[in-house]
């Protein structure tokens, strides 16, 4: 499961860095029309696999765990597959497309959102007057303040109950105030955004609070219970093409169209149903079978992929999934508080030998991410882990770290001041089959250390509460990534940052970050967050593996939907064209 997060690279850079990974193709040989299938997608990503639909029809769709409520904002439930099942619900503001481009939401907004003022930063929205709820209500300015104050991080907008996943764009906003026709939205003074045009200021329906008896304008108590609330309640509201019909919470959800939705580009299904299959192999025997026409998988099975190849019928593509691996730390573990045995701990572990069993066995490409923020060669990358020896694999140099801490190495076991370091516990999505290798590794790794690893796969549907209550020791997850950088290092590492699931980071980190959202230069926005990203490999929080590479694979018969990089929602990001080939 990666979490969302608006996350590394520069815009073309990024786009050709990733493309380039890909490998396209197609189980059957049959000719097929252009943009047909896969097999262009390097050279034509945005339109590759496009084509006529037919009316009607019944898509199944499998996602690879579950989630556990249904509101994107909080902490304790964000993730990718919370976010996909959404998708068709959520009122768009823009999209990036499958090259790395963006594209501002022509159904949402009447026009190009524009800023106005530079000191303080000040962005206008304009909606298109036709666009509404599922129930009539129009959008407005009510839904973006609702927004803010569910985001913020503070307070007096919403008390503890709001939790948000990051507090990037909410904790920056002073004010929103309509203003000829428009939508303002203020920073405070000395926060800047170089990034503003891709930020998120609307998520759920202000007024489905207020029907419910919220008086979130004027309450923070209230305005937390609605965030509860729209937590614990499936969605009969919609903003976008889809409306949840039914939904079994962490399992299936099936969507009809919305009969209001405002868009240019009408669903032509009947039903997508999206259903949780948590096995690639069980994934792929569905698809064979026709009980599912597509999915894209969280990880890779070697052995998947080459069958995938082979299965006639069926479209499949290896390229990149727009997300990156990392192992973390929690830092309120009595032992890993020490952060000269955290960084023994991740001088052991050989990112290289991880590499090489896990994404190496699928992709000639794959290589050792060496900055949190830019993937390698990208615009804005630097390679600010190997000098640390962190991922080296040098068990000598962990060992004489530990020696110097004052630890002892006798017998197979390491102790300090007599007491017995661990065991510890490695944790990583059941099913995953990356990062199962990648934890039966850390374990021998760190064995020769004297520390006893405890390898605890976690269910499907329980990460997000894993990592929100801190219920692991070492972890190995994925970030989502997108073409922009400037909100990450806040979510991932600021010290009052709900996603920052290390609990660790410091004062430094937190004043370095604080500046990458005080310029308007993405340049130097750029260097802020690798600043900040340095520090973090100081403090020894978070190792980054590599960034990944994923498959994609739907039924031949399956048109308009095709793998995105660029977006947590990969495949659903235009699922309102999704359809049978006509």
């Amino acid at each position: 499961m990666r979490m969302r997060a608006r996350t590394s690279a520069a815009l073309a850079a990024g786009a050709a860095m990733l493309l380039a990974l890909s490998a396209c193709g197609g189980g059957t040989e049959a000719e097929e029309p252009t943009g047909s299938g896969f097999e262009d997608c390097v050279d034509n990503p945005v339109d590759c696999n496009s084509g006529d639909r037919k009316d009607g029809g019944e898509l199944t769709w499998a996602l690879s765990a579950g989630w556990t409520n249904w509101n994107a904002n909080r902490a304790e439930g964000n993730s990718v597959y919370q976010n996909q099942v959404l998708a068709g619900i959520t009122p768009p503001t823009g999209s990036f497309l499958p090259d790395g481009t963006w594209e501002w939401s022509k159904d949402l907004l009447a026009e190009e959102p524009k800023l106005v003022s530079d000191e303080p930063q000040t962005m206008s929205y304009k909606l298109n007057p036709k666009a509404t709820w599922n129930d009539g209500t129009p959008i407005s300015i009510d839904d973006f303040v609702y927004h803010w104050y569910a985001v913020s991080g503070d307070s007096k907008l919403c008390d503890e109950n709001c939790n948000p996943a990051s507090t990037s764009y909410g904790g920056s906003v002073e004010s929103i105030e309509e203003v000829d026709g428009a939508i303002n939205v203020t920073f405070k003074d000395g926060v800047i955004d170089p990034e503003w045009m891709y930020g998120v200021p609307i998520s759920y329906p202000a007024h489905a609070a207020e029907a419910e008896g919220f008086d979130w304008k004027n309450d923070p108590k209230a305005m937390g219970e609605a965030a509860v609330w729209f937590d614990e309640t499936t969605p009969t509201w919609s903003g976008g093409p889809y409306l949840i019909e039914s939904a079994k919470l962490g399992e299936s959800v099936t969507l009809v169209p919305n009969e209001k939705w405002y868009g240019e580009v009408k669903p032509t299904l009947d039903k997508i149903h999206l259903v949780v299959i948590a096995s690639q192999p069980d994934l792929l025997k569905a698809l064979q079978n026709g009980e599912i026409d597509g999915a894209v998988p969280a990880s890779l099975d070697p052995d998947v992929v080459e069958d995938a190849v082979s299965s006639d019928g069926i479209l499949s593509s290896v390229g990149p999934a727009g997300s990156w691996d990392h192992i973390d730390v929690n830092t309120t573990n009595k032992w890993l508080k020490d952060v000269e045995l955290r960084k023994a701990i991740f001088t052991a572990i050989d990112v290289t030998d991880i590499n090489e069993r896990t994404y190496g066995q699928v992709s000639k490409d794959v290589e050792n991410r060496t900055n949190h923020i830019f993937p390698n060669g990208t615009k804005y990358h630097e390679d600010i882990l190997s000098e640390s020896g962190q991922g080296a694999g040098d068990l000598e140099a962990a060992k004489k770290i530990l020696e110097e801490a004052g630890y002892e190495l006798a017998d197979g076991a390491l102790t300090k001041d007599g007491k017995a370091v661990g065991p510890l516990n490695f944790r990583f999505l059941e099913g995953h089959t990356m990062r199962e290798t990648s934890a039966t590794l850390v374990q021998g790794y760190l064995k020769e250390l004297g520390i006893d690893i405890e390898i605890k796969p976690v269910a499907p549907d329980k990460l997000s509460a894993v990592l929100a209550e801190g219920d692991f020791d070492i972890i190995q997850f994925g970030w989502s990534s997108s073409p922009t950088f400037s909100g990450a290092p806040n979510q991932f590492w600021h010290s009052e940052s709900p996603s920052n699931f290390t609990k660790g980071g410091n004062e430094d980190i937190d004043a370095e970050i604080a500046k990458v959202m005080s310029t308007a230069d993405i340049d130097e926005a750029a260097g802020y967050a690798t600043a900040a990203a340095k520090l973090v490999v100081d403090e020894a929080i978070s190792l980054p593996l590599v960034t990944t590479v994923q498959l994609i694979v739907v039924n031949e018969d399956v048109v308009n939907v095709r793998d995105n990089w660029a977006m947590s929602l990969r495949s659903f990001y235009n699922m309102e064209a999704w359809g049978f080939r006509a």
